[in-house]
C-alpha cells in the first residue's frame, strides 16, 4: 500500500518462496515501509532496500545500500539481519540507523536503543545504546565508539544535523536530499568547516541562504546547479 512517502507492505502469502521486492529511494525523495513483521524502516534519498516478499520460518533478512533507520518488532525466535557489503547487523528488538552508501569508504551503524551485533569477517561487536560501529570497507577493521545518536539519525525526523563538517560533506548530502549538482570554483572551498541543526526547509536555497549568511562562503544557484565561490 503507497500513501504519499508511507509504504505499507502486507504479508498476505505464505507461499512465495525467494521472492524479493525492491524499494529504491532517488534523490530528493525519502519513504517509510512497514514489513509484514510490523518493522518500521525509513528510507533515506538515494537509497535501496531488497526485502522478501515473506520472511521465512527462521529468519528476517533485508538488503541495504544506501542510508536507513530501523524499528524492528521484537521476535527472539527469529532474528532480524541487515546485509551490507562486507558486514552484517544482526538485531532482535532496536532502533538503529545504518549508513552505507557504495561511494563512501566507510560504513556507519549507529544504535539507538535496544542491542545490535556487527559482523565483520570473522568478528562480531556488540553496540550498546549510543554506540556506533565504523567499518573501513577498504581495510576491514571495524572502530566502536559513543557518539550523539542525533548526529547520524537526526534526517529520519527531518532535521539536518552536522557538527563541524567540511562543506564539501554537508553538500553531497544536501545533494542527496534535494537533488542538486555542486560545482566548487576553489578546491579549498571544500575544507571549510560548518555546523547545522535545523529542520529540512521545503527549498534548498532557503539552507544555502542560511550558510550564506555566516559570511564564509557564497554560493550561485542556477536551476539545480550550486557553484560555491
Amino acid at each position: 500500500n503507497i500513501h504519499g512517502s508511507i509504504i505499507g507492505y502486507r504479508n498476505d502469502s505464505a507461499n512465495l518462496g525467494d521472492q524479493y521486492n525492491l524499494l529504491a529511494v532517488q534523490k530528493g525523495g525519502e519513504y517509510v515501509l512497514t514489513l509484514g513483521d510490523g518493522t518500521r524502516v525509513w528510507m533515506n534519498a538515494d537509497s535501496r532496500l531488497k526485502y522478501p516478499v515473506c520472511f521465512n520460518d527462521t529468519l528476517r533478512e533485508v538488503f541495504l545500500e544506501g542510508e536507513a533507520y530501523f524499528e524492528v518488532k521484537r521476535n527472539p525466535e527469529k532474528p532480524f539481519v541487515v546485509d551490507i557489503g562486507g558486514m552484517q547487523v544482526n538485531v532482535l528488538g532496536t532502533t538503529f540507523g545504518i549508513r552505507a552508501y557504495a561511494d563512501e569508504r566507510e560504513i556507519r551503524t549507529t544504535l539507538v536503543s535496544g542491542r545490535v551485533n556487527v559482523s565483520a569477517g570473522k568478528q562480531v561487536y556488540e553496540l550498546k545504546p549510543s554506540e556506533q560501529a565504523v567499518f573501513d570497507k577498504q581495510t576491514e577493521a571495524v572502530k566502536v565508539a559513543a557518539v550523539d545518536t542525533e548526529l547520524f539519525v537526526g534526517w529520519k525526523d527531518g532535521r539536518l544535523v552536522f557538527d563541524n563538517c567540511s562543506l564539501e560533506r554537508i553538500l553531497k548530502d544536501l545533494g542527496r536530499w534535494y537533488s542538486f549538482e555542486v560545482f566548487y570554483a576553489t578546491s579549498a572551498a571544500k575544507e571549510i568547516p560548518f555546523s547545522l541543526n535545523i529542520r529540512k526547509h521545503e527549498k534548498f536555497a532557503q539552507v544555502l541562504e542560511l550558510m550564506q549568511s555566516t559570511g564564509k562562503i557564497q554560493f550561485e544557484i542556477n536551476k539545480n546547479t550550486v557553484i560555491v565561490k
